[in-house]
């Protein structure tokens, strides 16, 4: 979640940069308003979005550092804080989540009242698309939905401009009242996100410059229009949902109806756009690794045999490995694994066609990166014949319940796992014998090991349980 939110944020930030820098002095209002709701809708979905690539085997290159006296686990250990520390920072900053929405959902629900309020109390007339509300309040035209508010004095003493009409009509008829109800619930339940203030303030902007347009074209008089911007600017309207008439930045309104539209850049700008957009698609998508094990799968499991491989495949085994070795102060040695491809595949072809036995007795082994792997323990000869005696012991072989006497097919060696319990009273079998040993052979437990590896992965590390000679 949090690298959601942030790739959120850094992508709206740098779409609204462009628009600052690029899109927003440039007479193209129409596509600056699509482009703004694209961008808002593009930052929150894109990091959605997961691209999976594929890795054929292992890494190339994967550097370990592992010496006889500090690796004790096959799987290194990650220190992880406090459960009760999560559990109270992550209260905490929901806790803060929600107050601040909820402030926020209040601010907007009382914004809509007022405005219900004053649609319900107050009589309205029909005006083409539009229908005018005529209020108590003294304040210049502002719009909402297909609602325009007026004074109902002006209107009655007909004081009010035709521009202004137009300009709020305008409102109504492009559904600008959307937008900014958009944004306004992204803000509610995104508040963390700065930039959706600026998104806000560039889209009711761009609503004005919109209004302007059509207004100057109707009339065509953009001299005269100015003049009344001026006037009505010492007026304001407090209303946050509503697209009111004056805002601060008349300044902004008035230099870009003197603006001259050139077509010729708003399209190479346009079109510019396109490399920036797929860009930034790359850039904030999830990217996910999907290792294609097919061909570590298809060597792992390779069939141990009782032979294994040739004295010589071992040496060259242990000749690979010994190039990567070094050594280190106190007499240690220490073996520094920066795998070439080549190097890998030789140890992974070599390891997997050996033997049980020759794999047991190697010094770095490649082992599943899983901290859930069982080790490989053999029965000794005096665990195994107890094993035979039935009214100690029920037993499972591969997971299968076999009778005592079947182990006499069977020598200790023939397995590569041992795991002994005690039977508990409410245990189903519990009085007919008193310990269950579990069993697992050498196919079973290679079976074991290779599915394990598939599934997670291995790594080439010291084998601290290693049989010597």
């Amino acid at each position: 979640m949090i690298t959601y939110i942030f790739k959120t944020i850094l992508c709206s930030a740098l779409l609204i940069l462009i628009y600052y820098l690029f899109l927003e002095r440039e007479k193209m209002h129409r596509f600056n308003r699509f482009y703004l709701l694209f961008s808002l809708a593009f930052s929150f979905i894109v990091p959605l979005i997961a691209i999976k690539t594929k890795v054929l085997g292992f890494p190339i290159s994967e550097t370990i550092n592992l010496t006889r006296s500090t690796l004790q686990d096959s799987v290194p250990q990650q220190i992880l804080p406090s459960v009760n520390e999560n559990f109270t920072l992550s209260k905490i900053l929901f806790l803060v989540y929600v107050t601040v929405t909820a402030s926020l959902l209040c601010r907007f629900i009382v914004n809509i009242s007022v405005i219900l309020f004053k649609i319900k109390n107050n009589s309205s007339i029909q005006y083409m698309d539009a229908k005018i509300v005529l209020t108590n309040d003294d304040q210049i035209p502002h719009s909402f939905l297909k609602y325009i508010f007026v004074h109902f004095k002006d209107f009655e003493s007909e004081t009010i401009e035709k521009e202004i009409l137009t300009h709020e009509l305008t409102h109504v008829k492009q559904k600008h009242s959307i937008d900014i109800l958009f944004i306004e619930l992204l803000i509610i339940f995104a508040w963390i996100n700065p930039f959706l203030l600026l998104y806000r303030k560039a889209v009711q902007l761009n609503h004005e410059f919109l209004a302007d347009e059509f207004v100057v074209n109707t009339f065509c008089n953009t001299q005269t229009y100015q003049l009344l911007l001026l006037e009505k600017v010492s007026k304001t309207n407090n209303l946050l949902l509503s697209s009111p008439f004056n805002y601060l930045l008349t300044k902004k309104r008035i230099i870009m109806m003197s603006k001259k539209a050139s077509l010729r850049i708003a399209i190479l700008k346009q079109i510019a756009l396109i490399p920036v957009i797929a860009i930034a698609g790359f850039l904030f998508t999830t990217k996910t690794v999907a290792q294609d094990l097919g061909k570590v799968v298809q060597q792992q499991q390779i069939e141990s045999t009782q032979h294994g491989v040739s004295q010589e495949l071992l040496k060259e085994y242990q000749d690979v490995i010994n190039k990567y070795k070094k050594p280190i102060k106190g007499g240690e040695d220490a073996i520094f694994l920066n795998l070439t491809k080549a190097d890998r595949e030789i140890l992974e072809k070599i390891f997997f066609q050996m033997s049980i036995e020759q794999q047991s007795r190697q010094m770095y082994v490649f082992i599943p990166k899983s901290s859930m792997i069982l080790p490989r323990i053999i029965p000794t000869k005096e665990q195994f014949e107890s094993f035979k005696d039935p009214k100690m012991y029920g037993v499972w072989i591969d997971d299968n319940m076999v009778s005592n006497e079947v182990l006499s097919k069977y020598k200790n060696t023939d397995f590569s796992y041992v795991s002994e319990s005690k039977l508990m009273k409410n245990a189903k079998n519990f009085g007919k014998y008193v310990n269950q040993v579990d069993l697992m052979t050498n196919d079973g437990y290679q079976n074991y090991y290779s599915k394990i590896c598939s599934e997670k992965g291995c790594i080439l590390a010291l084998h601290k349980g290693r049989v010597t000679k």
